[in-house]
């Protein structure tokens, strides 16, 4: 596993965001319907159209890739540059993911959590969370990289 993370972040994004993400590729993959069905209100008893499956196959497909990228970048390196880099791409992935997801649930939606399934919460709450957690690398609270090379 890679040095060039501290602890905490290096377990949270090089081993446990990886299988979440995977668990996210395994429900798109198996379940498109359910996926799309629970982030909304509005049940729909009806088969995808095939520009919806293609959509939601390309997202599982994101899934994997950023998993297997996360998984061989993050626990393959000791260089902190190209481990700073890739978690600032992520950074800015999340901010574009909970972008898209709020604007489109709406506010009515995203006030009310108590209704959130748990496909809006894997969507909102866990960028959220890793959002967070990877600020906080930045800002050095987990502490410095360790035996990184500069």
């Amino acid at each position: 596993m890679s040095s060039a993370l501290p602890t905490i972040p290096r377990y949270l994004f090089g081993v446990a965001e990886p299988a979440v993400l995977v668990l996210a590729f395994v429900v798109t993959s198996l379940l498109p319907e359910y996926y799309v069905s629970s982030l909304s209100k509005l049940a729909s008893s009806r088969s995808l159209l095939p520009t919806e499956q293609i959509g939601i196959y390309q997202i599982s497909n994101l899934f994997l890739l950023v998993a297997v990228l996360s998984l061989y970048v993050l626990n393959s390196i000791d260089d902190v540059k190209v481990a700073r880099a890739f978690l600032t791409a992520l950074w800015w992935g999340d901010l574009g993911h909970l972008g898209v997801t709020t604007w489109c649930l709406g506010w009515e939606t995203l006030r009310n959590m108590g209704s959130w399934s748990l496909v809006v919460w894997g969507n909102i709450g866990i960028p959220t969370f890793l959002f967070t957690m990877r600020t906080l690398y930045f800002l050095g609270v987990f502490g410095s990289d360790v035996n990184a090379k500069y």
